[in-house]
């Protein structure tokens, strides 16, 4: 009820002053939050907006021209295998046709059974403009994905009692193949941007043991303002202040990453927390996870953004423990002059 409330005091605060585009996207992200069950748990990124396409298909072709993207994430390394995380991906504005096409490859490998989940993606997103200053985009996603086990690194009983190294388990367990779709929409401009996404839209079957266990929906909704404080021209902004914010929700389980960047050319940083402190999931485990920090360079001559972010587990793991996680991204993005010369709506950071 509490979240229905706040959907719809800010719809009527958007009509009330004619942002008409944020009073879709407010609508759209409402319909999908009430109307379907969450659950999925996918692999994620601190610095988000470093991987758009990934957050948001939306995102995609908002650049000049060419884009290419690498993260990598490494979580909880004081913990043997626990996650890590790599992702490249480029992608191109066809700003003739108002669009944006791109793709990405994913692998995430967890635990000490080596499961690695393996996802190729293509990007597709369509935008038009509502003022000078101003646009609405939306955009599509297919996955192919692969998710499969190491069973070299696993034991089983009757493995420990016969001393075989093979084991009667492994035939129950199969490489998994399936198709996956997401869609998006953003509402950009060159102060605020206000961005929705749905994942899991087909709902695959997800079991590795030929159980039918539909993969379930996840959520973002996210957004942020770029307060200017220096610029010399129109598309040569030299500092700002941005507070973000990313919310996401699947099944039972919410998490928000809240933060601020500040960017002064050529340096980038930022602070987040993520967590929702007034949410406990039972007696004894919290909603809080993690306090990040950023540092990125925006090497503007050569068009080359390096970030790297540090979490600090602040959860009962603890940083002792976990010994937090470690991420990388890398952006390059290859424009011709008159490319470069026209207007195009990049409000949100780039980390």
């Amino acid at each position: 009820m509490a979240l229905y409330n706040i959907y719809i005091i800010l719809f009527n605060y958007l009509n009330r002053y004619r942002a008409k585009p944020a009073c879709v996207v407010v609508f759209i992200s409402f319909f999908i939050f009430n109307t379907l069950t969450l659950k999925a748990q996918d692999p994620q990124f601190t610095q988000f907006y470093a991987a758009p396409m990934c957050l948001n298909p939306a995102f995609t072709g908002v650049t000049y021209e060419h884009r290419f993207i690498a993260n990598y994430r490494n979580q909880w390394p004081g913990i043997k295998t626990a996650y890590q995380t790599a992702m490249a991906s480029y992608d191109y504005n066809m700003s003739d046709l108002s669009s944006g096409i791109g793709f990405t490859v994913l692998e995430d490998r967890s635990g000490t059974s080596g499961l690695t989940h393996s996802q190729f993606g293509l990007n597709y997103a369509y935008h038009f403009k509502i003022n000078k200053f101003a646009e609405v985009r939306f955009g599509a996603n297919l996955n192919f994905n692969m998710l499969r086990i190491d069973f070299s690194k696993l034991r089983f009983n009757d493995q420990i009692a016969t001393g075989s190294s093979t084991s009667i388990e492994q035939s129950r367990y199969e490489r998994l193949n399936y198709m996956d779709f997401a869609a998006g929409a953003l509402l950009n401009s060159t102060e605020y941007w206000l961005g929705m996404s749905a994942k899991h839209l087909s709902q695959p079957n997800s079991s590795l043991v030929g159980d039918k266990v539909p993969l379930p929906l996840s959520i973002s909704l996210h957004g942020g303002y770029r307060f200017i404080i220096e610029q010399k021209s129109r598309n040569d902004i030299r500092r700002y202040i941005s507070p973000t914010f990313n919310f996401r929700h699947e099944a039972k389980y919410d998490q928000l990453d809240v933060g601020l960047y500040y960017y002064h050319l050529p340096l980038n940083v930022g602070i987040w927390y993520r967590g929702l402190p007034f949410k406990k999931y039972g007696p004894t485990y919290g909603s809080q996870e993690s306090i990040a920090l950023l540092i990125g360079l925006d090497l503007s001559p050569r068009s080359v953004r390096i970030g790297y972010s540090y979490d600090f587990t602040i959860s009962r793991l603890g940083v002792a423990n976990s010994l937090g996680a470690h991420e990388i991204s890398i952006i390059y993005e290859i424009a011709k002059k008159r490319k470069k010369n026209k207007r195009v709506l990049v409000s949100c950071p780039k980390f």
